[in-house]
């Protein structure tokens, strides 16, 4: 069996791997595995054609694991595949190494990483920092949640035998889990706050998951973190090679925020926020977060400033979708939990029409929303799966109507919608129980919307 603490010593040619899921990051980890010369086993338990034809050079089954993914000297795991399976149990008890696709990658490069982890706030942050880095480093190559697996940049990396690359990462808990000797040269963390309980048995598993990200952090490398976030603040505040953001002036920090202004540890102005593309409080921390990151790996005041102004905001995530008869329509179909839900109520002031609802991601209590509502919600509109307990939850203190079906949500949220008023999507739920995922959800709210901007020219 592949040993784990001696990989820089493995001859891979003709180790057979199994890679447990097909999808992307499945595939892309199977390239790089024939890559180096190893023996891929892809096993999925879906079929389709289009899945054979991208597995069409591999080993492969579908339609479900069989004994044939055990004769194997190591595991690859989906990320959407939980440990706790009883398939994946069986690996363990044949001593099977199993490790993530991001641990695997990160074997076969030397260039340096920047990685991004948090509750909320990852796709824009890690996107203006791949923005920064870029200005001085034409081979930032942006990957891992944000939709291209890590492996993916790597095997190009190595096929191409680039120079000066370095790996700006997204990365979930999921992608966390089965970390070893993964380590980021600098590991930045945004916030904690309750997601994926029906994974976890709790906040603090799911934080200690999160904070794989840290665990082979070398005495020259920085750890990025929140110091507004109290809980984060409570883990970190001792962990070595540490590095505190925050909007606040701190005597650790880079920057500091003040009158709708960043400004550097020397009091001079980064940017200010009516230069930018950005809004809400919670893309302030967004942007500190990622410019003591850049700050730090060597990027310039001057450039860090100039990536701020040019970035745009991220589909899905407070996206401005149309202005109809005078009502705004926002998505931000990315809000899956309740901080993401918080941050996305209160880039508005009032009139708000809020879409609520999907798949609950274990027993969230929407009453939290509460006192962000106050004030700047009109209405809310439930629908899907949770739909009915989220108006349980709420209908005591706000106006609340549910629909099933999430267009017979949206034609609610447009009939009672008047002058001034904003309709916001913004769920606090996962989208797997009428959409393929969040985009999916986004990408539906902004074609309802369209259509209904081409009934009423």
């Amino acid at each position: 069996m592949i040993k784990l603490n001696s990989i820089s010593t493995i001859n891979w040619k003709d180790v057979p791997i199994t890679i447990l899921g097909a999808g992307k990051s499945g595939v892309a980890s199977a390239h790089l595995a024939k890559f180096i010369g190893a023996k891929p086993f892809v096993s999925d338990t879906n079929d389709s054609k289009s899945l054979r034809e991208k597995l069409s050079e591999f080993d492969f089954e579908l339609g479900g694991h069989s004994g044939k993914t055990f004769n194997a000297e190591l595991m690859i795991l989906s990320p959407g595949i939980p440990y706790s399976s009883t398939f994946v149990q069986k690996f363990v008890e044949k001593d099977i190494p199993i490790v993530s696709e991001i641990e695997f990658a990160s074997w076969f490069t030397s260039s340096p990483i920047l990685a991004i982890t948090g509750s909320n706030g990852k796709t824009t942050t890690t996107n203006l920092l791949h923005l920064m880095i870029s200005r001085k480093y034409n081979n930032s190559m942006l990957g891992g949640n944000i939709g291209i697996p890590f492996s993916a940049n790597v095997h190009y990396e190595l096929f191409h035998s680039l120079d000066n690359v370095v790996h700006v990462l997204e990365l979930s808990s999921f992608q966390l889990e089965h970390i070893y000797n993964f380590a980021p040269n600098i590991a930045g963390i945004l916030n904690i706050s309750p997601d994926h309980l029906d994974r976890y048995s709790d906040l603090n598993d799911y934080a200690n998951t999160k904070l794989n990200i840290t665990k082979n952090i070398r005495e020259s490398d920085f750890v990025v973190y929140n110091a507004d976030d109290a809980f984060l603040l409570g883990k970190l505040k001792s962990v070595k090679c540490g590095k505190p953001f925050s909007t606040h002036k701190l005597s650790q920090t880079l920057f500091n925020f003040s009158e709708n202004t960043i400004f550097t540890s020397s009091d001079n102005v980064l940017v200010e926020m009516k230069e930018t593309k950005l809004e809400g409080p919670h893309n302030i921390q967004n942007i500190v977060a990622a410019s003591t990151m850049a700050k730090l790996f060597g990027i310039n005041d001057f450039d860090i400033a100039s990536a701020v102004r040019e970035f745009s905001p991220i589909p899905h995530r407070l996206e401005f979708v149309a202005e109809i008869d005078c009502v705004k329509f926002y998505n931000d179909s990315k809000a899956t939990n309740i901080a993401s839900t918080i941050a996305g109520i209160t880039s508005f002031d009032k009139n708000l029409i809020v879409i609520l609802g999907g798949k609950d991601k274990g027993s969230t209590d929407f009453t939290e929303l509460a006192p962000y509502m106050k004030g700047r919600v009109k209405s809310i509109i439930t629908y899907g799966e949770a739909g009915e307990q989220i108006s349980q939850q709420l209908k005591a203190e706000f106006p609340t109507t549910y629909h099933w079906d999430f267009s017979e949500a949206f034609s609610r949220a447009n009939d009672i919608a008047q002058k001034g008023d904003t309709v916001l999507l913004s769920p606090a739920c996962a989208s797997f129980d009428q959409f393929d995922n969040y985009e999916h959800r986004g990408d539906v709210f902004k074609k309802l919307s369209h259509l209904l901007k081409e009934k009423c020219v």
